[in-house]
Order: C-alpha cells, then sequence, then structure tokens
C-alpha cells in the first residue's frame, strides 16, 4: 500500500476533517436579499479567506458594489482584491487586526444580517 492512500471517490471532492469532524464547507454568494447567487464547496479544513477571490470572480456576470463578509474573510489580500474590481469591502476586522482604519461601513455591514 501506498503512504499516499486515499479512499476511492473522495480526492475530487469537497470533503475534509475540521475541529468539527469529516464535513464540507459552504462558501455562498447572495444578492442584498439574501438570495442565493453562486457557491464555492471546499473540505472543512480549508480557510474561508482564501476562497474569497472565488466567490468575487463565480456567478453571473453582475458587477457588485460591495462585498458583505464575516470575519474568516478578514485580509488585506481580501480588501484589497475587491478595490481591484471596483467593489467596497465591507469585511470586519478581528480583535487581533494591528492596523485597523478609523471608518469602517457599520450601516452597510448590518444589512448583511
Amino acid at each position: 500500500m501506498s503512504p499516499q492512500r486515499v479512499k476511492r471517490g473522495q480526492e475530487n471532492q469537497a470533503l475534509g476533517r475540521s475541529r468539527g469532524g469529516f464535513s464540507t464547507k459552504i462558501h455562498l454568494k447572495t444578492d442584498f436579499d439574501g438570495l442565493p447567487i453562486a457557491f464555492h464547496l471546499t473540505g472543512g479544513q480549508a480557510s474561508d479567506s482564501r476562497n474569497f477571490e472565488t466567490l468575487l470572480d463565480i456567478g453571473p456576470d453582475i458587477t457588485p458594489r460591495a462585498a458583505l463578509a464575516d470575519k474568516g474573510y478578514d485580509a488585506k489580500a481580501n480588501r484589497q482584491a475587491a478595490r481591484d474590481r471596483h467593489i467596497c469591502p465591507a469585511i470586519p476586522y478581528r480583535k487581533n487586526t494591528v492596523e485597523k482604519p478609523a471608518f469602517f461601513p457599520k450601516v452597510l455591514y448590518k444589512g448583511r444580517a
């Protein structure tokens, strides 16, 4: 048996181990009313932040004005990726983030809920 042995059928599927066990993460892109536009599946161990650009690029050919995301997507690279596409990023900063700007679009972010 090879050390890289994988169970049949799992190598190309969005399955993986996370703290909660064997699972799949659904990264969902919605409109402002919460209606689904597109989704991206990853294994449970995958980082949210690394999938942000994929979410920006998938789905119908529309140009959003803002990207509302939770703290899991907090990264300079994600904010810059949104700005490069002329999208306003409304992603809250984690408590341990060193460089926090004075302005955060709270009113826009409240629409996420």
